[in-house]
């Protein structure tokens, strides 16, 4: 396993490789730029491959840079929402934004909504109690209307109705 760390080398030196037990601790320069570091790593494996130093196989460094490339835009990450304003608000924002998917994806189903026509006419039937039927609007005119329902004319007739004291 290949471990890539930060330290302060002597001058002149950008990286260091050293063995670390059974694992290889690559040791660079903090502040390069992605030309130095790529300069650096390329001189570590032909080092490597002379014999100077710990082996340092491709798939194993490429493993390591791109954990390394992770931890440091996540450091970067954490540093931008540390000292910004707006850094803090998009993670508040994303987090609102999961939850509220979250709610809308486990709402239950709601039931389709049935046709008006059909509700009227289940409503409107003749065996309704009298006090259902007096709470309900009812007009004159309906072919279905029971001879039972009593019609409040106030009602149908769009009359304001006046409160009762």
């Amino acid at each position: 396993m290949i471990t890539i760390r930060y330290r302060d080398l002597p001058s002149g030196m950008h990286a260091r490789a050293e063995y670390a037990g059974r694992s290889t601790a690559i040791y660079l320069q903090p502040g390069l730029t992605g030309a130095q570091r790529a300069a650096a790593v390329r001189r570590l494996r032909q080092e490597a491959r002379m014999g100077c130093g710990p082996s340092l196989p491709c798939a194993r460094l490429a493993l390591a840079c791109a954990a390394d490339w992770i931890k440091c835009g996540v450091h970067r990450l954490v540093a931008i929402v540390r000292l910004h304003p707006v850094g803090t608000m998009l993670p508040a924002l994303l987090l609102s934004v999961m939850a509220g998917l979250f709610l809308y994806v486990s709402m239950p189903a709601l039931p389709t909504p049935a046709d008006p026509g059909q509700v009227a006419q289940s409503t409107v039937t003749c065996a309704m109690s009298p006090e259902l039927a007096a709470k309900m609007l009812v007009a004159p005119g309906n072919p279905q209307q029971c001879d039972s329902v009593p019609v409040m004319p106030a009602l149908v007739s769009g009359a304001a109705l006046t409160p009762s004291r």
